[in-house]
């Protein structure tokens, strides 16, 4: 493809850094991985944020913090990835699945409420390609209920709920560095905390039961451990990574934002699709630009004949055996699924491969 749906970001500097990182006789977490921290917390307006080794540890976290367990119910969107909902299971709790807006794809405030029950014990959504979710629907009923909020912001690191950063708002907040992410450490991972309690368990659960930010006396692990944890941190390699990529980072953002903007002023009206609806008041980081396509794969085709990538990013999860227990009728879903399309809008395209793209659409297929 000569504009393929996503694209890696890596600039140069990152070669001269992992050299020295790689022979500096020390690789696992330390200095970079705790710079990286430093830097990340200030980008996010949140001190509680921990470094991970990926998105899908967070969220495992992140649930386990907010109290689900063998037999919990988390009441997720069947319209994500499905390392998200396999967090779930990997705690042995069940996934209940909500149904979502049909013109955005995203969890629908108004049928949580009838969801919940005494097993359950977080909501997770999905701020589905970089666009904010309801926050304040959601977290209202979430607390109604004492149940957290558990955001899957995999899509969107710098965007912005009501002027405020995501991940500097609610419960909890999980952040994707893989590699196809606006900022990428090759893969890895953020959980930001909106309790710092829950922020220090989270970096005692990433490493085994102990604080790798703490400063010991002697060996830590001749001190007590009393909670287990995962081998899920970062470090010091993507870290090095992730340093030389920060001082892009919103340049990165921004051309995203500008691209995914102007694709919605070229297609507006244009016969066949319909448009995301998006509001002023938040700021979207568009890591792909979502369209609801009539004929999806005739426009697919077209796309690849003019040299665009495009495709569904994440097919609904509940077509998986694995999730056949949690089958319910979900006509958002039903709906959404079978048109989403996902068209490029990354930093690589220049106006004039933003316009080009538009026209494509515009001709029809």
């Amino acid at each position: 493809m000569n504009t393929p749906l996503f694209k890696v970001f890596m600039p140069e500097s990152v070669i001269p850094k992992l050299q020295e990182t790689l022979f500096s006789g020390y690789i696992a977490e330390g200095e970079k991985v705790f710079e990286l921290s430093k830097q990340m917390r200030e980008f996010v307006g949140n001190e509680n944020l921990v470094l991970m080794n990926s998105c899908t540890s967070a969220l495992a976290i992140a649930l386990r913090l907010s109290g689900t367990k063998h037999g919990s119910e988390v009441i997720s969107t069947p319209l994500t990835c499905v390392a998200a909902n396999q967090a779930i299971s990997s705690l042995g709790a069940n996934v209940v699945w909500a149904d979502v807006e049909k013109e955005t794809g995203m969890v629908d405030p108004s049928t949580l409420e009838d969801l919940i029950t005494e097993k359950t014990t977080a909501i997770m959504i999905l701020h589905k390609e970089g666009d904010p979710a309801k926050l304040d629907e959601i977290l209202t009923i979430a607390h109604r209920h004492g149940i957290k909020m558990v955001e899957d912001a995999a899509h969107a690191i710098g965007a912005e709920y009501k002027g405020k950063k995501i991940g500097s708002y609610g419960d909890f907040a999980c952040f994707s560095f893989q590699a196809i992410k606006h900022i990428t450490t090759g893969d890895g991972g953020a959980l930001a905390c909106g309790d710092p309690e829950d922020a220090a368990r989270a970096r005692k659960m990433k490493w085994l039961g102990v604080d790798k930010e703490k400063t010991y006396a002697g060996s830590p692990w001749l001190e007590d451990i009393d909670d287990w944890g995962y081998k899920a941190n970062m470090h010091d390699i993507s870290a090095t990574i992730g340093l030389e990529m920060m001082p892009h980072l919103q340049s990165i953002i921004d051309a995203h934002n500008r691209n995914g903007r102007l694709l919605d002023e070229l297609l507006q009206g244009v016969s066949g699709i319909n448009l995301v609806p998006r509001s002023e008041e938040h700021f979207s980081t568009y890591w792909a630009y979502c369209l609801l396509v009539e004929e999806r794969e005739k426009l697919m085709k077209k796309l690849a004949d003019h040299g665009f990538g495009s495709g569904q990013i994440h097919p609904r999860n509940d077509r998986y055996s694995l999730f056949a227990y949690a089958n319910r009728e979900l006509p958002g879903v039903d709906y959404f699924d079978p048109r989403e399309l996902a068209i490029p809008c990354g930093w690589w395209m220049e106006k004039e491969d933003v316009g080009r793209l538009a026209d494509v659409i515009k001709s029809g297929w």
